[in-house]
């Protein structure tokens, strides 16, 4: 809770306890609705191991771990960078990075005579992030809002293409061109819940909803996809065959609700950069390319697409 509020941010807290208490139908969008996404989510993910298998019978699940550093130069890590808008109560240049944790589901698709497969997204609850959390710290009364949040995907998103690498020093994945070195995801939506209680100050994990918590949709991200205008950057994405893992980085406005959002202020004018980085958690079969020095595992072995 923000101990101290000036007369301008205890009237917007105000309306914002008032908006948690009504029925749900006063939150965002698909935020509402019976998905997994839907609800108030404190504390950790949802197992991924728990949930359906959204694969189809031609196509072979896999979950990524976010928490783990890029197989290629063992030091990327996920995290997120939030920034306040000019007018916010944080002001002009503030920014807060955070790391990043949680899991995303896919599918991959069987190859095709090119050696390339789709990995499809699936929609409901196949991607969950959870942002570290901690004070946000910024000037002010601010200083102790919290930073945590869990998004959880409430849409799906287009299948994208992985295809064989042209540079064996990088092994870095190309297009369906075989020359564009490039991977792109698309997450149709993300449904984020901040502000929950830390019940118990010695494990921060341990959170419950309190009368701070909402919930909010960012709607649809786009990785590896740059229009060339302010708030919608991404540079190409870049999974790794080698390892089989991935880095994907994109900034754009994220709206955030509650006591975090007021202190921020409108995403959309202070977009945020999202990075994440997936590495197959162990029992996850990996696409292998035979005897090529980039195939993460021997020919023939069982771990292998």
């Amino acid at each position: 809770m923000i101990a101290a509020l000036p007369s301008r941010l205890v009237v917007i807290a105000i309306a914002a306890v008032i908006a948690v208490a009504l029925p749900r139908i006063a939150a965002a969008g698909r935020c509402t609705t019976g998905l997994i996404s839907g609800g108030f989510h404190c504390g950790t993910c949802p197992d991924p191991t728990q949930l359906p298998s959204p694969c189809g019978p031609d196509e072979e699940e896999v979950i990524f771990d976010l928490d783990k550093p890029f197989g290629f130069d063992g030091t990327t890590t996920s995290s997120v960078t939030m920034r306040a808008a000019a007018k916010s109560p944080c002001g002009a240049g503030f920014e807060k990075t955070e790391a990043v944790d949680g899991y995303m589901i896919g599918c991959w698709g069987p190859p095709d005579d090119k050696g390339c497969r789709a990995l499809r997204t699936p929609s409901n609850g196949n991607m969950c992030l959870r942002i570290n959390d901690e004070p946000l710290g910024c000037p002010g009364d601010c200083a102790t809002v919290r930073t945590g949040q869990i998004a959880i995907s409430n849409a799906g998103g287009a299948d994208r293409q992985i295809c064989p690498p042209k540079d064996e020093t990088t092994c870095r994945s190309t297009r369906g061109d075989g020359e564009t070195e490039q991977f792109q995801l698309w997450i149709g939506g993300l449904c984020s819940t901040n502000g929950c209680e830390i019940t118990n100050p010695e494990m921060p994990d341990e959170q419950s909803p309190g009368p701070d918590t909402c919930t909010t949709d960012w709607g649809a991200t786009l990785f590896g996809y740059s229009r060339g205008t302010v708030g919608k950057a991404s540079p190409p994405g870049f999974y790794h065959w080698k390892s089989g893992t991935f880095d994907l980085e994109v900034t754009d406005g994220k709206p955030s609700c509650g006591l975090l959002g007021q202190c921020l202020g409108a995403g959309f004018r202070s977009p945020w950069t999202l990075r994440i980085v997936g590495t197959p958690r162990p029992g996850s079969n990996v696409p292998c390319l035979g005897a090529d020095v980039c195939s993460p595992l021997p020919d023939g072995d069982p771990g292998c697409l």
